[in-house]
């Protein structure tokens, strides 16, 4: 259990980091019953550091989505808020696999020319719960390449654009 809420902390991390280019994956389902046009505040689930996750990495998403649900007339409280943050994520290792076709040596002959990468891809989930019943009413996901290699500045300005992918059909509209 340890290990496998490191590795999902870790993702969650890492995995904005990676959101500055367009390989990123957002996704998005909601609970059609619930009504979304009262809720005015929010407060967070508690989110678990552990392992090799920098908790600096973790205030700069949430204060990103602070600012993103802010902005959009949301307050964050804890005095009987209207809606719950949840933060999740997950990894998986992958392969890419890149055939070239065949190429043309000389007098060699010809050659296949492919190129084999290993790379790891992680998903961060953002829940929204109703406080009271503690069902989830709206989902928010984000997939891209793990790249844990940007500045805090970069990171801070990637994790902001990843906060507005995540929460652009937050509310959603109604048909």
């Amino acid at each position: 259990m340890f290990k496998r809420i490191s590795t999902v902390m870790a993702a969650f991390c890492l995995i904005a980091v990676a959101c500055g280019g367009p390989s990123v994956s957002v996704n998005y389902d909601y609970d059609t019953e619930y009504d979304f046009s009262n809720l005015k505040s929010y407060a967070y689930l508690p989110i678990k550091s552990i392992g090799t996750v920098s908790e600096l990495k973790i205030r700069r998403f949430v204060d990103a989505i602070n600012n993103h649900l802010q902005a959009q007339g949301y307050t964050l409280t804890t005095d009987n808020p209207d809606f719950l943050v949840a933060l999740h994520s997950s990894t998986k290792e992958k392969t890419n696999i890149m055939d070239w076709g065949y190429g043309y040596g000389g007098w060699y002959g010809g050659y296949r020319d492919i190129d084999v990468s290993q790379y790891t891809e992680g998903t961060v989930f953002v829940d929204i719960v109703d406080p009271e019943s503690r069902n989830l009413v709206w989902r928010g996901t984000a997939t891209a390449e793990v790249d844990d290699s940007a500045s805090p500045d970069k990171q801070s300005e990637r994790f902001a654009e990843l906060a507005a992918r995540i929460f652009a059909n937050f509310p959603p509209k109604k048909c």
